[in-house]
């Protein structure tokens, strides 16, 4: 089985001005996204470390893929 790739750690993407997330639905057919604020998690947490944790509200399936909002003009609290 393939080794899983890391992803950055929140220290990395704070130091980058990032300060939200994109959470898409692991599962190709659904599609369904969000926008979230990052400010929940420590800096130590790496963005992959996230990904089993979430499910998808539209079609349940456990499991997502976390990306930085470099435009986070839609995150939810953010001017």
């Amino acid at each position: 089985m393939p080794e899983a790739r890391q992803k950055i750690t929140f220290a990395e993407l704070r130091a980058a001005g990032v300060r939200g997330l994109l959470i898409y639905c692991s599962d190709y057919r659904c599609s369904h996204w969000t926008a979230i604020s990052s400010d929940r998690w420590t800096d130590d947490v790496r963005l992959s470390d996230l990904e089993p944790r979430f499910t998808c509200k539209v079609c349940g399936h456990r499991g997502g893929d976390v990306r930085p909002e470099f435009n986070d003009a839609r995150v939810p609290g953010r001017r």
